[in-house]
C-alpha cells in the first residue's frame, strides 16, 4: 500500500468513525435533555400522590450531564458519560440482525444510573458506595438496550424495537423507581463492624451514621429526628 493509499485509509477511517461519534454524542445529549424534561413532569406528579408528606421527592438538575432524583430514601443519579462506546466483540448485541447489517450501529452514547443512599448524597459521605442501577445505550438511530435491573432490562430486551421517545422514559423513570425502592440497606455482619477507631468514630460523629454502600449498611436506632423526617 502506498503512502497516499495509507493517507486516504487513515481519511476515510477518520471522517467515518469521527462523525459517526460525534453524531450519537449529540443525539445522546438531545436524549439526555429529554430525559430531563420527562424527570421535571414525572417527579412533581408523582409527590402530589405521596400519602406521607416525610417521603422525599425531588430532583436537581446538577449540570448537562448530571441530574439527581431524591425518592424517598434513595437517590437516583443519572449521568451522561461524554464518550462513545461500540460493544465487545463477544456482546450478544453482535448476533441481532438489526446490528449486523450496519456495524455502525453497534457505537453507542451511554446513560449511566447510580443508586445511593440519600443520606449518602445529602451529607456528602465521600465514602459511602452506591450501585450501578442500569445503562442506557443510545445509537444513531434513536435505538436503545438496557442493562441493568430486571424490571428496566427485561422490559426492553430488543434493540431493533426499542426506539426512544418521552413515553418510553415515562415508563423506564417509573420501573427504575421500582427498582431503586426495591432494594434496602441491609444491616451489614456484627463482625464486620464491631471495631471501631477514633477517626472512624469521629467520622462517625460528623455523619450521624455507619458508612454504607446500596447492599451493606443500617441506620442506628439512635438516629437524629433529622434522619427520620425522610423515609
Amino acid at each position: 500500500m502506498s503512502v497516499k493509499e495509507l493517507q486516504d485509509t487513515v481519511l476515510n477511517l477518520l471522517h467515518d468513525k469521527v462523525t459517526l461519534k460525534q453524531d450519537v454524542l449529540a443525539l445522546t445529549k438531545k436524549w439526555f435533555k429529554e430525559l430531563n424534561e420527562v424527570i421535571a413532569s414525572e417527579v412533581p406528579s408523582l409527590k402530589l400522590g405521596l400519602r406521607d408528606q416525610r417521603i422525599r421527592m425531588d430532583f436537581t438538575v446538577k449540570s448537562d450531564y448530571e441530574t439527581r432524583i431524591m425518592i424517598g430514601s434513595d437517590a437516583l443519579i443519572f449521568h451522561l458519560h461524554t464518550n462513545v462506546f461500540t460493544i465487545p466483540e463477544d456482546n450478544p448485541l453482535w448476533k441481532d440482525v438489526y446490528v449486523k447489517k450496519d456495524f455502525s450501529r453497534g457505537y453507542f452514547g451511554v446513560i449511566y444510573v447510580y443508586n445511593f443512599s440519600a443520606q449518602s448524597i445529602l451529607q456528602n459521605r465521600i465514602g459511602d458506595e452506591g450501585a450501578l442501577l442500569a445503562r442506557i445505550y443510545i445509537n444513531k438511530e434513536n435505538h436503545f438496550v438496557v442493562e441493568g435491573v430486571q424490571q428496566v432490562a427485561l422490559r426492553f430486551p430488543k434493540i431493533s424495537k426499542n426506539i426512544l421517545s418521552k413515553e418510553v422514559f415515562v415508563e423506564m423513570l417509573h420501573l427504575l423507581f421500582l427498582g431503586a425502592v426495591s432494594n434496602d440497606l441491609i444491616i451489614p455482619p456484627y463482625d464486620a463492624v464491631s471495631g471501631i477507631n477514633v477517626d472512624q468514630l469521629n467520622e462517625l460523629s460528623e455523619n450521624l451514621g455507619i458508612r454504607t454502600n446500596k447492599t451493606l449498611g443500617f441506620r442506628s436506632s439512635n438516629a437524629t429526628d433529622s434522619e427520620e423526617a425522610y423515609v
